[in-house]
């Protein structure tokens, strides 16, 4: 199923869950109420306030820390883009008979990299794309080794040599950073105060006869649509928050070996 497909029906099953929540609290406070009993309604205002204020700080740290791994995430793109053309122009010291494969297994280990990434969100070209790319790595780091052994003077070596691990130490930072995200309680955590706060506001609305369905609308739509944005946040390559204007420089890159 497409990723667009399940971020959307995650937005519209958490705003049901919320409205649902809404409507629960209002029954059962109608329904005490109507027997003579207002205890949910009846000292439950720092109750709710607890609530409410934990909700905001939670949504605000989740914010936060999406927006620090996004920015790490754009961060290390930019890392590997200036990484590969460092390296790129360092064949320059190689002789100029070693060049051309080398710039050839520059061009290839490039474009295995850009398709990894161009290939989000489907997973499973993906994994063919990663595992390619590091097929390109592996070839590309023995005929860098083969050619500054041959290479009777050391100079070339001192410089291209560590450009190259650099290029590669930046992937494996990638990679871990694709893979880190709040931790799982967190969401949970969330999505549980969501529902208890939404719960309380229902009960709220039992002082009058019918629940404010502008309330409940709006109320429902806010807290499902910071979720969403959040869980984007967090998946970029997944939801609508993309990498592409970013991934663009490894782009240019690639187009400057041509």
């Amino acid at each position: 199923m497409p990723a667009h497909v399940i971020f959307l029906a995650f937005l519209l099953l958490l705003f049901a869950g919320i409205a649902g929540c809404q409507l629960l609290g209002f029954r059962i406070a109608k329904q005490r109420r109507t027997h003579g009993d207002p205890g949910l309604n009846k000292g439950t205002t720092a109750v709710q306030g607890s609530l409410f204020a934990l909700l905001g700080l939670l949504v605000a740290f989740t914010i936060s820390g999406g927006e620090d791994r996004l920015d790490v995430r754009r961060r290390l793109i930019i890392e590997e883009a200036n990484a590969i053309e460092t390296a790129y122009l360092r064949l320059d010291l190689l002789p100029p008979a070693a060049q051309p494969a080398l710039r050839d297994d520059f061009r290839r280990y490039t474009d295995a990299r850009i398709a990894e990434f161009a290939a989000f969100p489907d997973l499973q070209q993906v994994r063919i794309a990663h595992r390619r790319a590091g097929e390109e790595q592996h070839q590309l780091w023995q005929h860098t080794i083969a050619a500054v052994d041959e290479t009777p003077d050391i100079r070339p070596a001192l410089l291209l040599v560590p450009a190259v691990n650099a290029m590669f130490d930046v992937t494996t930072a990638r990679d871990a950073a694709l893979r880190t995200h709040a931790p799982i309680a967190i969401f949970a955590l969330l999505l549980l105060l969501s529902f208890a706060c939404a719960f309380f506001s229902g009960a709220e609305m039992a002082k009058g006869d019918h629940p404010s369905l502008l309330h409940v609308v709006a109320f429902a739509a806010t807290l499902a649509l910071t979720t969403y944005v959040i869980v984007n946040i967090e998946l970029p390559r997944l939801g609508f928050a993309r990498l592409g204007p970013i991934d663009a420089l490894i782009v240019q890159v690639r187009q400057r070996m041509n």
